[in-house]
């Protein structure tokens, strides 16, 4: 029991520091659910309502757009022509960064609208709970350009072995290439930076939506200089 006291209380003292730096808690004050059903459509969305208010009109817009663009697929959808509903789902993820500053959201999409199967995607944003602001690569990031090189090295390294059979060279190459447009889905986790690939992304539908979290540490020399400061780097 003594070996395990300074342990326990050195955690909850990490905890009640984090939750002190908290810019505004809880971080997640309720969900909302859009659940529809029609004879051509089915809607199934959530998504989270933080406790800075100027952030949550960038997730609601994001879903009721995702829902009037599902729709307006073919309004009058009836089954007639097509046995199948259209559908939409979406579930989310939320987690703050070391020291609360930070709040990630990633919504995990799903659409489907015709074919073999559905398309899944993730969505993500990171918040700045200080004042609801954005955070994407060009301000976590002191230069994308130099940054991203590292960030694909790490993920290759990653995937590759990960992936098994399902690693096709063809199709992680160039999901992996160092440009803004193939990072841009990431959250800032208590391990790391997560980056989210999509199915088809870096490899086949059926490998399913991929992942890799990098230390902190060793993306510590990129971050900018208030990022860095903020995770306690």
């Amino acid at each position: 029991m003594r070996t395990w006291l300074p342990i326990v209380l050195g955690l909850l003292l990490f905890s009640a520091a984090a939750r002190a730096e908290a810019p505004c808690t809880p971080l997640v004050l309720t969900a909302v659910t859009i659940s529809e059903e029609t004879t051509g459509f089915s809607i199934d969305a959530e998504y989270p309502v933080l406790c800075r208010t100027e952030a949550n009109p960038v997730i609601r817009d994001f879903v009721s757009n995702t829902v009037f663009d599902l729709k307006k697929l073919d309004p009058a959808h009836d089954m007639q022509f097509f046995p199948h509903k259209y559908e939409l789902i979406t579930r989310y993820a939320v987690w703050p960064s070391p020291g609360a500053r930070f709040v990630s959201v990633k919504l995990h999409v799903m659409v489907y609208s015709g074919g073999a199967h559905p398309n899944n995607w993730p969505m993500t944003w990171v918040f700045d709970m200080t004042d609801g602001s954005q955070v994407p690569l060009d301000r976590l990031f002191t230069d994308p350009e130099k940054a991203l090189p590292a960030v694909s090295a790490a993920c290759r390294k990653a995937l590759i072995p990960s992936l098994g059979q399902m690693y096709l060279k063809d199709m992680l190459d160039p999901g992996l290439e160092p440009i803004e447009d193939n990072f841009e889905r990431f959250a800032l986790t208590v391990e790391g930076v997560a980056f989210f690939f999509a199915p088809y992304q870096v490899a086949p539908y059926a490998a399913g939506e991929q992942v890799v979290t990098i230390p902190y540490a060793d993306l510590a020399p990129l971050f900018s200089p208030d990022v860095a400061r903020a995770l306690g780097l």
